[in-house]
């Protein structure tokens, strides 16, 4: 039926890598029959789990990763360093894109009330610490905090007079008008594997 796509993503687990492949195969044929395939460029068996940054380090290469769901999955290990422990991050395009589409946004809005724009600005962060706000994406959170800052500095410098707007003077109205704090909202492990 052309003008109509399914995005119906998900990642299949398995011990071994025949299973894997025979997997991969067989979920081809069974959409062939109702008229479906799967999207060769996102779709893939890799060596993911306890075994393979051993086994890519032998072959010179390191451990793969997979983007799903806005978050970049990479082999890890526990707080304590032993043992494995799958690990994410914001995956850098999903990064980039919220950044972009966050100072479109500005660019548009800026001409609101500040007290206004602020209190949208908030819920945005928010948002994004609630979604991304996951173990072991602190650093990936806390970035985003930054450049938002960062834009928020030159965009609300743009309204007055030319730099008028000291980044002292805008730290000082973080502190009276502080926003969100980035802060890991779903704990995937329990408090010993953060």
């Amino acid at each position: 039926m052309p003008g109509f796509r399914y995005a119906d993503d998900f990642v299949v687990c398995f011990q071994r890598k025949p299973d894997a492949e025979r997997f991969r195969e067989e979920l081809g044929k069974r959409l062939d029959k109702f008229g479906l395939e799967v999207e060769p460029t996102k779709t893939k068996v890799m060596e993911f789990g306890r075994f393979a940054v051993r086994n890519a380090g032998k072959r010179g290469e390191r451990a793969g990763t997979f983007d799903f769901l806005g978050l970049t999955h990479y082999c890890g290990t526990r707080k304590d360093g032993k043992g494995f422990r799958m690990k994410r991050v914001t995956a850098r395009k999903k990064f980039t894109g919220k950044l972009k589409i966050f100072k479109e946004w500005l660019e548009k809005a800026r001409i609101m009330k500040t007290k206004e724009l602020w209190e949208i600005v908030k819920a945005k962060l928010r948002g994004h610490y609630a979604y991304y706000g996951v173990t072991d994406n602190l650093t990936g959170i806390k970035r985003f905090g930054m450049e938002v800052n960062k834009l928020l500095f030159k965009w609300l410098n743009r309204r007055g007079k030319r730099a008028c707007l000291t980044w002292q003077k805008f730290c000082e109205m973080l502190k009276r008008f502080p926003l969100p704090e980035p802060r890991i909202r779903v704990k995937m492990f329990g408090n010993s594997a953060n």
